[in-house]
């Protein structure tokens, strides 16, 4: 048992200017002892470190969690503390989107936190997780299945994020809190066993008594896995991020383990870190040997596209949440613009569709076919029955040089990528496309030397 704890902040101080540190500060016992901690810190003193706190009222236990929050909001007055609040509906939020209610609490605190970083209020967030915590942490990731990273467990600095007391146990703060005699308030929650981590913390606390090394066991598996994991994510090549799709080559995943952290690398740049299951791995690992323009439908609205020697990971905008986990083809009807009401064709500005159809001089048109700013058509040779939509099933095309092709074998043809057919608009006149917006148009209303009056389709 440590006879005082000593917060080393030497890494903050690097670059000699004045930093300000928010505690993620609940009342209870961890917290207030790291707001004393460093409110008390030498170090902190010296490079005049400015400490701030944030508290976040997440509505689950009611009456007694706003009390919480009002005895951070007094013990911060008391210590001259600046306070940001914030308080959220995490019950709610759970039931909206499919989450525990533990998840649904730690997703919207990291949302305020990330805000406070994002606004310059704050450098860092400082957490008050400590050993006791990181033997939980790595139980409970065992349990779920995880692999070498999540063995690691909590580091003790995750960019912006710190955890000052990693490295002591509960104990060691208990002493520390009386030592100083130190206010805080206790979560009732904290002994409802029915919440994973209490539930495994009871546990963990026989195990213990059994043997009573084991944290210091625990540490040095985290310190081996760390060891082993900045390995392998150094032989991990870059993914890359254009038009909101994230790219992996399939050249690059010939190796499992890469492959895997590729995954996960293009996951996390399409906001998604939890939940990344073996067997999804599987299924990515299938699409590798799969006909380009095959699409596989994963978790969290991630969908991931065979685009020749890449794959494509991209989220679903159209508010559909897809988990078929299966490889398809290409399909009509499920993006965003399928789902749209047709509009009569027109002149004018189609903002649902983000298109625009504008008469143009015939000569101006002439000029500028084939220069991609616009597609031109013969405005005679579209039938007053024509609409705008999105593509459907038994949708075809008649190409130049004659002959008609299925919309889908047209767009593959043009190299349209499967991920985004489903927000194209088209000219239909019933099964028959005119004209494709972005892409290119039917034979059938081509300009020729009979043509008097054009019209200019343009995406906006």
């Amino acid at each position: 048992m440590a006879n005082e704890i000593h917060i080393s902040l030497d890494s903050l101080f690097c670059d000699g200017k004045p930093k300000t540190v928010c505690v993620a500060l609940s009342g209870g016992r961890d917290s207030v002892a790291l707001l004393h901690c460093l409110l008390n810190d030498g170090c902190a003193k010296q490079n005049k470190l400015r400490i701030v706190a944030a508290n976040v009222e997440h509505g689950i236990r009611g009456e007694s969690s706003v009390r919480d929050s009002a005895f951070v909001a007094e013990l911060c007055k008391r210590m001259g503390v600046e306070l940001y609040s914030f308080s959220v509906d995490a019950p709610s939020f759970a039931k909206q989107n499919g989450y525990t209610l533990e998840q649904a609490a730690r997703i919207l605190r990291y949302r305020f936190f990330d805000e406070l970083l994002g606004s310059g209020k704050c450098d860092y967030i400082a957490l008050a997780h400590h050993l006791d915590d990181q033997i939980e942490t790595v139980f409970m990731r065992i349990l779920r299945g995880t692999g070498i990273h999540g063995l690691s467990g909590i580091k003790a600095v995750n960019g912006r994020y710190i955890r000052p007391l990693l490295g002591y146990t509960r104990d060691d703060i208990s002493e520390y809190v009386l030592r100083h005699n130190l206010k805080y308030v206790d979560d009732e929650t904290n002994d409802d066993i029915n919440y994973t981590r209490n539930f495994l913390r009871a546990e963990i606390a026989t195990l213990k008594q059994r043997f009573p090394a084991m944290g210091v066991a625990i540490k040095r598996l985290c310190d081996s896995a760390e060891e082993c994991d900045l390995f392998i994510e150094s032989q991990v090549p870059n993914i890359e991020l254009k038009d909101g799709a994230a790219y992996v080559k399939v050249a690059d995943c010939e190796s499992r383990v890469i492959a895997k952290r590729l995954y996960m690398r293009a996951a996390a740049a399409l906001g998604v870190i939890q939940d990344i299951e073996e067997r999804h791995l599987n299924l990515v690992l299938d699409l590798l040997h799969a006909d380009s323009g095959k699409r596989l439908d994963l978790t969290h609205g991630i969908c991931v596209y065979k685009e020749g020697e890449l794959l494509a990971f991209t989220r679903r905008t159209d508010g559909v949440e897809i988990n078929s986990n299966s490889i398809t083809g290409d399909t009509a009807q499920s993006g965003a613009n399928s789902q749209m009401k047709e509009q009569s064709f027109s002149e004018g500005h189609f903002e649902s569709f983000g298109i625009r159809v504008a008469s143009v001089d015939l000569e101006h048109a002439k000029e500028r076919i084939g220069g991609g700013e616009a597609l031109y058509v013969d405005a005679d040779k579209i039938p007053a029955s024509a609409v705008i939509r999105g593509r459907r099933e038994g949708d075809y095309i008649r190409k130049f040089g004659g002959g008609t092709k299925s919309l889908g074998d047209f767009l593959t043809d043009k190299k349209v990528p499967l991920r985004t057919r489903d927000s194209l608009s088209v000219v239909a006149d019933g099964s028959r496309i005119l004209a494709v917006f972005g892409v290119d148009i039917s034979a059938d209303v081509k300009i020729d030397d009979g043509t008097k009056r054009v019209f200019a389709l343009s995406v906006e």
